[in-house]
């Protein structure tokens, strides 16, 4: 990926795809797409790396992005966001998948968390498809807003 991928990047990040992470109004501008993939590629060459950011592409065509952290260590996240038009295709369901193999056996990760905003039920069914268990609830504040019990899910490498 590279800068010049900030349009792909911005269409990533809009409409429906961020109602439940950014909110209804969002609208990542240029500029802000193209911090965001300077951010990534800076990451490369950090010691000891602490996240890994994953374009998902189709065809050459960037649908997605999937990211995996290291919270603490044996301990990471993984989360991602799709173009609306790739959703229901089982592109995240993939992609979570071979995130979860690349944690479990490059970073040597013991377990990842998950969570999803309550009314978008479909990214549970995407962990869930991918191994994870939901474990419960964790409320998470939205900015100047009520905290929301975004569903947690858990998997642990065997």
């Amino acid at each position: 990926m590279s800068v010049d991928d900030a349009p792909a990047v911005q269409r990533v990040y809009s409409g429906e795809s961020v109602r439940f992470t950014h909110g209804d109004g969002y609208r990542m501008t240029v500029v802000d797409a193209h911090r965001r993939i300077i951010e990534a590629l800076a990451r490369v060459c950090e010691i000891p790396r602490m996240r890994w950011d994953f374009a998902l592409l189709v065809a050459d065509d960037l649908i997605g992005v999937i990211a995996l952290r290291v919270r603490e260590p044996g301990r990471g996240t993984v989360s991602y966001i799709l173009r609306q038009d790739a959703w229901g295709q089982g592109y995240a369901t993939e992609a979570v998948r071979r995130v979860v193999a690349f944690a479990f056996t490059r970073v040597d990760l013991g377990c990842l968390e998950a969570r999803h905003h309550p009314d978008n039920p479909a990214s549970g069914r995407v962990l869930t498809k991918a191994g994870f268990t939901c474990v419960g609830t964790s409320h998470l504040h939205a900015e100047d807003g009520p905290a929301v019990p975004y569903r947690a899910y858990e998997l642990r490498r065997c």
